[in-house]
């Protein structure tokens, strides 16, 4: 083990001067490693974001549940919250006063009906409920609805659901084309190191006459990988940041309105940096590996 250390810096001259001599083919593993890149760092931001939209309506997802006309004491409504606290799922119930609904109404239908302010009002006090899964949300209204303190109680029917497993889908389905793209880097490098390999057989032939292991003929090929990787991911990097920053500012941080809200530039694009850092070595290296294990297993 401290030989290998102490053969790190041989090796990377060795894998330097490999990338120099074979500059052309160098390039086209780093430009294929960075168009792979830019895929992987917009769909990373496509989910990203999707998953933040999906988490803001979940959070924003609540049972509107309607008392009966005579819980108006004090004590009624804390026996009321009690009761709807307990049904499983039910992570808490905030009292909606019949003033604070009356002011709700006003603002969702207009100033016509502030002639019921006062002792005319016709609402009745009321709780928004939130929910631990919004999976169940119709479940839990179902329960809610069926105590006989609840008048009625609505959550936006089958519309959130759909829109939530419809964002739920785009989800899974990008994080499945992300994978994909892992494959086809790994398949790019890993052809781009097997034309090197074969480029150099007359050198891996006279290594492995002179006693090189198959792991010291590995090493600067993996390392080639790396390198190649992380020069693939520096513009697929710059693009990421610059032009995420600029989306961000030119959209006001949200698509629509605050529900849809972008993820904030730090540390979103930061994350993704890394992983694009990181996803471009790791590929770099297990294509390599991969090239130079089946090269070094035919030719034995």
């Amino acid at each position: 083990m401290i030989q290998f250390f102490k053969s790190i810096p041989f090796h990377m001259r060795s894998a330097v001067k490999s990338l120099v001599r074979h500059l052309v083919m160098t390039l086209s593993a780093a430009s294929a490693v960075m168009v792979t890149l830019v895929l992987l760092a917009a769909f990373l931001m496509i989910a990203g974001n999707v998953s933040g939209f999906t988490n803001h309506i979940e959070d924003d997802i609540r049972i509107h549940a309607v008392l009966g006309e005579d819980i108006v004491s004090e004590e009624q409504l804390q026996t009321a919250k009690a009761e709807i606290e307990a049904i499983e799922g039910v992570k808490e119930a905030e009292l909606s006063s019949k003033e604070n609904e009356l002011k709700l109404w006003i603002a969702e239908k207009g100033e016509i009906f502030s002639i019921y302010e006062g002792e005319n009002n016709p609402l009745h006090n009321a709780f928004f409920v939130s929910v631990n899964d919004p999976d169940n949300i119709a479940a839990i209204s179902e329960d809610i609805i069926s105590l006989d303190i609840v008048d009625d109680a609505m959550y936006g029917g089958n519309s959130i659901s759909q829109l939530i497993s419809m964002l739920n889908t785009v989800r899974s389905g990008i994080i499945i084309f992300v994978g994909l793209l892992g494959f086809l880097a790994i398949f790019l490098i890993s052809n781009t190191i097997k034309m090197g390999i074969y480029a150099r057989t007359n050198e891996i032939s006279i290594m492995r006459n002179v006693g090189a292991t198959n792991s010291f003929i590995k090493t600067p090929f993996m390392i080639e990988g790396m390198i190649i990787g992380l020069l693939g991911s520096v513009l697929p990097c710059i693009g990421a940041y610059f032009g995420y920053s600029y989306l961000y500012k030119a959209m006001g941080g949200q698509l629509f309105s605050n529900v849809f809200a972008f993820q904030p530039i730090n540390p979103f694009v930061f994350e993704i940096i890394g992983i694009l850092v990181i996803t471009g070595m790791l590929v770099g290296i297990l294509g390599s590996f991969l090239s130079t294990t089946k090269y070094l297993h035919w030719k034995r």
